[in-house]
């Protein structure tokens, strides 16, 4: 069906629906607090959380938290095939191109043996596997709720449901990693939610396509 078509038929459409931002906005919280009790129930949280919580090292939560809100604005209008989101994809974009830059400083600032020093670790691997399961439920409540809408574009709006998903995940298991170094964290952090996008497309790209 073309995308006009589809709009003069939703409007003819009087049948009473659930829109996208609402389902959005009743799966998610319960998709993150359950994300938190799987943290609590098969990981645990650092032993200095609260001081973490309150010093320079909380950038690990808030800037997955900020991609997610990001990502969620974004989301909440892509899946409406008339809506413009040309300033909610920029507000992503800007986010993205600073998280970039950061990568670019730290290549620039530390040594490649310093870089693999950071890395050369298990909880490297756990990240990558972790943030994606924690990202699980969140990620199919994203879908579930765009599902609702007819987004013009089902492969991005499935990364952008992956992105938001992909957040949400990465911010919970920060209350677990002991690990803070930026090129630490960008690397890891930043591949774990990558991986999450890609499904969301992948996955995006199927169910929510009409």
């Amino acid at each position: 069906m073309k995308t006009d078509a589809l709009i003069a038929a939703l409007a003819a459409d009087t049948t009473p629906r659930v829109a996208p931002g609402a389902r959005l906005a009743r799966t998610l919280p319960v998709a993150f607090v359950v994300s938190v009790v799987l943290l609590l129930v098969f990981w645990h949280v650092r032993p200095d959380l609260a001081e973490v919580l309150t010093s320079a090292p909380v950038y690990k939560t808030l800037v997955p938290l900020a991609l997610a809100l990001a990502a969620l604005w974004l989301a909440r209008g892509m899946a409406r095939p008339e809506a413009r989101v040309g300033a909610e994809a920029s507000v992503v974009g800007v986010m993205g191109l600073g998280m970039l830059g950061a990568l670019a400083y730290g290549l620039a600032t530390n040594s490649p043996a310093e870089i693999a020093e950071l890395l050369d670790t298990r909880d490297f691997e756990n990240c990558l596997i972790s943030v994606p399961v924690l990202a699980a439920l969140p990620l199919a409540g994203a879908l579930w709720a765009m599902q609702a809408g007819a987004p013009r574009h089902p492969v991005l709006a499935g990364a952008v449901a992956g992105l938001l998903a992909g957040g949400i995940g990465a911010a919970v298991y920060s209350l677990h990693c002991p690990h803070d170094p930026l090129m630490y964290f960008l690397p890891a952090y930043g591949g774990a939610m990558l991986i999450v996008v890609a499904l969301g497309a992948v996955i995006g790209g199927r169910v929510l396509r009409w």
